[in-house]
């Protein structure tokens, strides 16, 4: 107050002098705890009639959304399969399993992280919010994780089974084999990155003991290695495009075809796991 040019009673003019709010927030910060802050933000924020804000709804949609039009698309795969007597092979049970794994992030999401803040500002929640909130962070997380070399797998079977010649399948093994020791290892990098692994959603109110890796090198490791194994798995099939009895026209269709397979794949990559933040 004593560098504030508003009067102590002069609500209106503390709520708007930026200059004070930031000098009050570092003194919060420096002073209390971080359970203690939250509470002096959210009375501050009240006070000073700032808008609740809440996107959670938002959220809510579109993870129900994805749902139910990812479970169309595989109902549809395998109704197809069946009606025309068609084999179910590999690459139809890996497409079903990263479903799977995707509908298990997106429960932990509606029935999870929106329930307990997901979407809202953070001083708005009560402790146990944003801890719980970490734990299905935490779950969601590593399903994320599983899916997307679950889903690459499945590409790679359904390559296996268009693909006769020796040499092609022998690469693609070879990157079957990659793409599983890399899943395992970031997921096993996810769900150990930090000691103790409760300290994952533990770690905020800074009243535990624990440390993490950095969690900001899994992720982008981890996007990298994935986008670096899209980026031959799309050199592979159009390589082999040449030696098809197809068409050009027929060839520019099904070079496209994967092109946009790959391309889906590298955009769900450039989407990151929200971690929390060491220190936060």
């Amino acid at each position: 107050m004593a560098n504030s040019t508003c009067k102590d009673t002069d609500q209106g003019c503390l709520c708007s002098n930026q200059a004070f709010q930031m000098e009050a927030a570092g003194c919060i910060t420096k002073s209390c705890t971080v359970k203690e802050s939250l509470i002096a933000t959210n009375s501050s924020q009240t006070s000073c009639g700032a808008p609740v804000r809440d996107n959670s709804r938002g959220a809510f949609v579109q993870a129900i959304a994805l749902a139910i039009i990812s479970a169309l698309f595989v109902l549809q795969r395998f109704s197809a399969k069946i009606f025309w007597g068609a084999r179910i092979w590999l690459d139809d049970w890996f497409i079903l399993l990263s479903y799977l794994t995707c509908f298990i992030n997106m429960f932990f999401m509606v029935c999870g992280t929106i329930p307990h803040g997901l979407g809202r500002d953070i001083w708005t929640l009560f402790p146990a919010d944003i801890t719980t909130f970490g734990i299905y962070l935490y779950a969601g997380g590593f399903a994320y994780m599983a899916t997307l070399p679950l889903l690459k797998l499945s590409l790679l079977f359904f390559y296996l089974r268009i693909f006769p010649t020796q040499s092609v399948r022998r690469v693609l093994l070879g990157t079957v084999i990659l793409n599983a020791v890399s899943g395992i290892a970031f997921c096993l990098a996810f769900g150990f990155q930090c000691q103790p692994v409760s300290y994952f959603w533990n770690q905020w109110d800074g009243e535990h003991q624990g440390h993490c890796a950095n969690s900001n090198a899994i992720v982008w490791g981890h996007a990298a290695v994935g986008i670096a194994i899209d980026i031959w798995m799309l050199i592979v099939p159009l390589s082999q495009l040449k030696a098809l009895n197809l068409d050009w026209k027929k060839k520019v269709g099904v070079g496209i075809m994967f092109c946009v397979g790959t391309f889906v794949t590298i955009k769900i990559l450039r989407t990151p796991v929200k971690l929390p933040r060491q220190g936060a």
